[in-house]
């Protein structure tokens, strides 16, 4: 299986920064200094699997995103450098300063893609219509692979049971036009929505492997998506 040369880079750029490679044979080692041979001997990815290489494509582009845009997520990104790690058989355990170098080197290659690029804020929404503005993204492009009825049928499927959700309609999510009123959500409010909307990505993406790729692609904020890659 043909492995890409940035995907190779990504991963030799990751063992390099981590500490338990840098102290590997002397702690007096930069990432710069270590030998693409030596990071070699770690990675193993020609006997991948294609479902296998698709994960690591996905984390890697996931991480990407979150590095160029939200930095300061680190939790998320430690929770991808293990999710890499584990793919590639390596117990090794996370540094939050893992692969700085790779912010230059992605904003490099994202000036180079063609693709709709993703917000720069990812803060949680807080708001009811900065959730209803999700909830429609996430529909609009739900419905465009799956169709209207099946989406519609997900939405109501997956609803948590709580009275906080009696007002909203399932309909509204297909209508871009409709604004809700301005309201602050209160933090359960806030919790039962995002638990909806990890339910509802949840449920396409058995029928729908890519669907948490494809709206990544489209800017749905990556704290909705670390958790659902499988």
């Amino acid at each position: 299986m043909q492995i890409s040369p940035m995907i190779r880079y990504y991963v030799r750029r990751l063992l390099a920064e981590h500490p338990a490679i840098l102290s590997y044979g002397g702690c007096d080692r930069s990432p710069n200094k270590i030998d693409e041979e030596e990071l070699e001997r770690h990675i193993n990815l020609d006997h991948f699997t294609y479902p296998q290489l698709n994960q690591l494509e996905f984390l890697i582009q996931l991480h990407q995103k979150i590095k160029a845009n939200e930095p300061h997520q680190t939790y998320q990104l430690q929770h991808i450098e293990k999710r890499i790690f584990d793919l590639l058989g390596l117990h090794l355990r996370v540094s939050q300063d893992a692969i700085t170098e790779l912010l230059s080197f992605f904003e490099q290659l994202a000036s180079t893609d063609n693709k709709r690029p993703v917000p720069a804020a990812n803060q949680e929404a807080t708001t009811l219509p900065e959730y209803y503005e999700l909830f429609q993204r996430i529909t609009e492009t739900a419905v465009r692979y799956l169709g209207k009825m099946i989406v519609t049928n997900y939405w109501l499927l997956t609803r948590p049971r709580d009275s906080s959700l009696a007002p909203i309609q399932v309909e509204q999510f297909h209508n871009r036009n409709f604004l809700p009123p301005e309201r602050l959500l209160t933090n359960q409010e806030a919790k039962t929505l995002k638990q909806w909307i990890h339910n509802f990505i949840q449920h396409c993406s058995r029928v729908l492997p890519t669907f948490p790729h494809l709206l990544l692609e489209v800017g749905i904020p990556s704290y909705l998506l670390y958790d659902l890659v499988h």
